[in-house]
């Protein structure tokens, strides 16, 4: 006997692909927590600059930022390992999102090291890149909450180029309030009626 292999028309492979993304995707257990981890860390480093800068102390203002990976790093790394521990195996659209996020916070330490030596402000583009990151893991996840934040995100971005640099830290906390937290807090009430 001899095995007839099916050859399947574009409009069934596709439907096939989708199929597979869909069933992949339900594997995709996002609860909002980098969300709403980061999305607080940043909204109290920016308005701690934001205060630092008003008050004039004599402390560096921009320096609340190096708390903000001492904290949400090594949480992040431990919710995940945590978590891995916890799944059964791995999907495709989870990978797709990890290395989305990975390829985020490398772009980020980029953005930041060349912002920073041409002494230009770092916010504008790291709003830019986050809400880069935020429209995309809305599209994966199916998630309009998120790609809404990243249209906040991006508007906080440009709101930056009218506004004077000792405010940007302001509208970073703002902008992260919509366009991170609310979708946070958005996802984490989802995940928690799943489980219901």
């Amino acid at each position: 006997m001899e095995n007839e292999e099916k050859v399947l028309n574009p409009a069934e492979s596709l439907r096939i692909i989708r199929e597979t993304i869909d069933v992949a995707k339900k594997g995709v257990q996002e609860n909002g927590f980098h969300f709403l981890l980061w999305g607080w860390l940043v909204v109290i480093a920016g308005l701690s600059e934001y205060y630092l800068r008003q008050m004039h102390r004599g402390l560096e203002p921009s320096m609340v930022w190096m708390i903000m990976p001492v904290i949400g790093v090594p949480t992040a790394f431990i919710y995940e390992w945590r978590r891995d521990k916890k799944q059964q195996g791995q999907n495709i659209v989870r990978e797709w999102y990890g290395m989305l996020w990975l390829a985020f916070g490398i772009s980020l330490i980029l953005a930041i090291a060349l912002t920073v030596r041409a002494h230009v402000s770092p916010i504008p583009v790291i709003l830019i890149l986050a809400a880069f990151a935020t429209f995309m893991s809305g599209i994966l996840l199916r998630f309009k909450a998120l790609v809404f934040g990243a249209i906040v995100l991006w508007a906080g971005a440009a709101i930056c180029m009218v506004v004077p640099i000792g405010e940007h830290a302001l509208v970073q906390a703002g902008a992260t309030v919509l366009g991170y937290l609310v979708p946070g807090y958005m996802l984490n009430q989802k995940a928690r009626s799943r489980h219901v």
